[in-house]
């Protein structure tokens, strides 16, 4: 058994991380207090062809695989979350689906500006339920000839504030005269869709230059060519994007331990008490070794439900238990990081404070992630 990274990977790591640290790291904070997404770097990180990375070259990829993706998503997060957070929605929320679900239509339209990364994308976190026949959705689509009508709004959509084309799960009412049940479609609708009201999220917590938004829908016509899969296809859809959203999302979270892991040490080796630095303390130097723990934990973790899906063996739950691990990793080292810092750790002209506030929301994802597998009920009992 072998757990080293080929020399390809090894590479595409180094040059993300060069790139996070030379470029990203300089405009992290302002963009972060400004709730400003970071559009020069998506598209210098676009020109290294991050976006392209992992898609084969059959379609345009680069043929990197989902592996040095995920090690791309730690590096970027280490130093920016709120950036590795928009590549990660670009990716697993609108190209994913695009690329296994897409029309030829649809492909030939957009598939190109996607991988390329010429249009910035996002969409609906899937929130498949695991044991139910219900997504969490908030926008119903309406048959109208030959295209749909949406109605409704989808609250918190992870890059919605800058996304250019999203990918939006709706209830579609089924025939008149057939049962009352909906079905589940997936959609391809463009920023200038009429009727689509676009409200970005601000004064948030954590991952503030991510660009999060709600998405309200007034009638917002959809052709049925910018529909993905067949009709009723939509919870089968949103059930195999789910693996590839929360192993990229755990990534994230493994950067984020990573980085407060390196603030904290770099600190602690700096800083001074009782004629020592604070990292020669029994405390500290404990603590700093349970930090190092659970983001290189976290770290295998997501790179492991990668690797299943570069071998075409994804599943949910080495993706879920990757999720769930590394995200309460990035919380419990955001925390230990300010405590090392004492009160400067308190202070936004130190990084880690800002790594506590987007390590909770990437939790709270998870915490929606793990509401949304739960089945329904009503009354005690199961529906559907």
């Amino acid at each position: 058994m072998e757990f080293g990274l080929s020399e390809e990977e090894m590479m595409i790591r180094g040059m993300a991380a060069r790139f996070a640290e030379q470029e990203a790291a300089r405009r992290a904070a302002v963009l972060d207090e400004a709730e400003r997404f970071d559009r020069q770097s998506f598209d210098e990180m676009a020109a290294l062809g991050f976006t392209a990375l992992p898609w084969p070259e059959e379609d345009g990829g680069a043929g990197g695989g989902f592996v040095s993706f995920a090690l791309v998503l730690q590096e970027l997060s280490r130093v920016s979350a709120s950036l590795g957070a928009a590549l990660w929605a670009h990716l697993f929320l609108a190209a994913w689906p695009l690329v296994r679900f897409g029309s030829a239509e649809a492909k030939e339209a957009y598939l190109g500006s996607l991988i390329d990364g010429r249009l910035p994308s996002a969409g609906v976190l899937p929130g498949a339920a695991v044991g139910g026949s219900q997504l969490r959705v908030g926008v119903t689509a309406k048959r109208d000839g030959d295209s749909y009508l949406l109605e409704g709004q989808q609250k918190y959509v992870p890059g919605g504030a800058h996304g250019e084309l999203f990918i939006i799960y709706a209830e579609t009412a089924g025939e008149p005269g057939t049962s009352g049940r909906g079905r589940y479609n997936a959609f391809i609708l463009e920023k200038n869709c009429p009727g689509l009201v676009i409200q970005p999220v601000v004064k948030k917590l954590g991952l503030r230059a991510a660009g999060m938004a709600h998405l309200s829908f007034e009638g917002c016509r959809i052709p049925k060519a910018h529909r993905l899969g067949g009709e009723g296809q939509g919870r089968a859809i949103a059930r195999r994007a789910s693996t590839g959203v929360r192993y990229g999302l755990a990534a994230v979270a493994a950067g984020i331990a990573q980085g407060a892991l390196d603030a904290a040490l770099g600190y602690a080796q700096e800083r001074a008490q009782f004629g020592k630095p604070i990292a020669k303390h029994q405390a500290i130097a404990f603590l700093l070794a349970d930090m190092k723990t659970a983001a290189d934990a976290a770290g295998l973790l997501a790179c492991q439900a990668a690797w299943r899906e570069d071998e075409g063996l994804a599943d949910e739950g080495t993706s879920a238990l990757a999720l769930s691990f590394a995200a309460d990793a990035a919380m419990a080292n955001g925390i230990h990081a300010v405590q090392v810092y004492g009160g400067y750790g308190y202070m936004k002209e130190y990084p880690v404070e800002r790594c506590m506030r987007d390590a909770k929301t990437v939790q709270i994802f998870k915490e929606l992630d793990l509401a949304a597998s739960q089945p329904r009920t009503g009354r005690g009992r199961r529906r559907g």
